[in-house]
């Protein structure tokens, strides 16, 4: 699990700069971010599919939503290669979609552990 926060983490920064310097990467770098972008946004898809019963219903809707439409976009994306229109909007989404998977697993893991200290205490 922390590498996978470390790799959500890195992709931040790294979709932000692409965002504000677009077309200044090689195809094959902005094919890989797309790519390695698109597979970090699957795991949690499949968490919350485990835990449906479990999760708020609202947030875990507009997550999956956001993150399903991304996930199409870069795949569109990472086939067709540079050129595509309004690129940069793309790269601002995923680094607000990478810190929302941030804050999805951080809060769960602390949701979490509050639970536990109160069953310890009561």
């Amino acid at each position: 699990m922390i590498p996978y926060l470390i790799l959500i983490s890195l992709l931040v920064p790294a979709n932000l700069w692409a965002s504000i310097t677009p077309h200044l990467h090689s195809d094959l770098s902005m094919r890989l971010l797309h790519g390695v972008s698109t597979l970090v946004l699957m795991p949690p898809l499949f968490s919350m599919w485990h835990q449906r019963r479990q999760i708020q219903r609202l947030p875990a809707l507009l997550l999956t939503s956001f993150s399903l439409v991304l996930i199409v976009v870069n795949t569109h994306i990472a086939a067709v290669g540079m050129g595509v229109r309004y690129g940069w909007i793309d790269h601002l989404f995923l680094a607000i979609a990478c810190l929302a998977m941030l804050a999805f697993y951080l809060l769960n893991d602390a949701e979490d552990e509050l639970a536990e200290q109160e069953a310890h205490t009561s």
